[in-house]
């Protein structure tokens, strides 16, 4: 297969229509989706996008009732997943994701609250909440679970007229990958903070890894291709680079932190030698994050609304 397309994809970010095509795929619904990086800016995205008809099914009930997404390992459902980690747990992750960037938080805004664990947690901590997720039934379990009320819909297509600089923190884990407008997210996201008042999103970056790098190289040199055994959810990977770029069109200031699993957390999915060398490689991966924050395999984003950019 060449190396090179020129098929009249652009890219979401700068507009680039030239693209490297990576070693790496899905297969899914008898369709073959690759994975795509720009020659201008190196966003990396799936290709094709999934239809509008393909996302409802990709993100029918059963998307939270099976082992998909990286939960394959321990055989939990999403739901599962959640509730074995205990109230005070989910409260600590809020106090490290959003209230160490902005202590003075009184209101969280979580874009993709799955079944509201998250803002469940907030609560606790004294915090208005509310929301918006894709599936209508995990908004109900949200509702049932936890008595959050809050938005069924596509944050692409939200009028955010109602909530214009309200909100003072914008929170978002594990979603922003799922979205095929990300520029759209982060224009939604700057109209609806106050001044002052912080966008948080927390995205998987596999193409930040060394193994990923050793990965690319050895599938050029051989020829080889790599499926993914995950259906195609993630619609662009993000390094520090791409998706800084994208949160600077809106956002002067923008911190991203690397963090990464320790060796023995990881997911090994289909086993085999691939993941025995991955784990190897992830140990020498591990500390350099810790030491100079580069490098991680997850990427957290704090994106500050000055007001300078409207």
């Amino acid at each position: 297969m060449p190396l090179e397309t020129f098929k009249p994809m652009h890219c979401e970010n700068c507009g680039n229509n030239l693209f490297t095509i990576t070693p790496f795929y899905y297969r899914w619904n008898d369709k073959e989706f690759l994975l795509k990086k720009c020659k201008k800016c190196s966003l990396i995205a799936l290709d094709p996008q999934p239809t509008s008809e393909e996302l409802i099914m990709l993100y029918a009930d059963d998307y939270f009732e099976t082992g998909q997404h990286g939960l394959n390992q321990t055989a939990q459902t999403y739901e599962e997943n959640k509730d074995a980690l205990s109230m005070e747990a989910r409260a600590t992750a809020i106090k490290n994701n959003i209230l160490q960037f902005k202590p003075d938080t009184k209101n969280v805004f979580e874009i993709g609250f799955a079944m509201g664990h998250s803002l469940a947690a907030a609560k606790t901590l004294g915090l208005e909440v509310s929301g918006i997720e894709f599936s209508e039934t995990a908004v109900q379990k949200a509702k049932n679970k936890f008595n959050i009320d809050a938005i069924c819909g596509n944050f692409e297509d939200l009028d955010t007229t109602p909530y214009l600089n309200k909100w003072d923190c914008i929170y978002g884990g594990d979603v922003f990958e799922h979205f095929g407008q990300p520029t759209k997210v982060v224009k939604n996201m700057f109209a609806m903070l106050a001044d002052g008042g912080i966008a948080v999103v927390i995205v998987p970056s596999t193409f930040n890894l060394f193994s990923t790098y050793f990965a690319i190289l050895f599938y050029r040199i051989t020829g080889k291709r790599k499926k993914f055994y995950d259906n195609p959810y993630h619609l662009f990977e993000y390094t520090p680079k791409t998706i800084t770029s994208i949160f600077n069109k809106y956002f002067d200031d923008v911190q991203v932190v690397n963090r990464i699993k320790k060796p023995a957390e990881l997911n090994m999915k289909g086993g085999g030698i691939e993941y025995t060398i991955k784990k190897m490689i992830h140990y020498i991966n591990y500390p350099f994050t810790k030491l100079f924050n580069r490098n991680g395999d997850r990427l957290l984003v704090v994106a500050r609304k000055s007001g300078s950019k409207k």
